[in-house]
């Protein structure tokens, strides 16, 4: 016969919860991340960091680069539009 237990709060039980998935995912990670610094080289490597994985998908956090020089251009080129920020995102090919 099941035993039936009292409901719980999420709050006490997501604790255990990340205590038992962290170090996994810590691991994986950090695997990841070497994995990307020799695939990617050490140029992008040091601009860059995996942010984990998403399904199939290795998804990478990349610094801009020359982004405030880039920007004050751009600015320059089209002052009739604020522009407070660049992100760039990586075309799929």
């Amino acid at each position: 016969m099941e035993r039936r237990r009292d409901p719980r709060r999420i709050g006490d039980l997501l604790p255990g919860v990340l205590r038992d998935i962290g170090p996994r995912r810590r691991d994986e990670l950090y695997e990841l991340t070497e994995a990307w610094s020799r695939a990617a080289g050490p140029d992008v490597a040091l601009r860059s960091r995996v942010v984990g994985v998403n399904r199939d998908t290795l998804m990478v956090a990349v610094e801009s680069f020359r982004r405030p020089e880039i920007l004050a251009r751009f600015r320059a080129e089209f002052p009739r539009r604020t522009i407070a920020d660049l992100r760039c995102v990586l075309r799929a090919t």
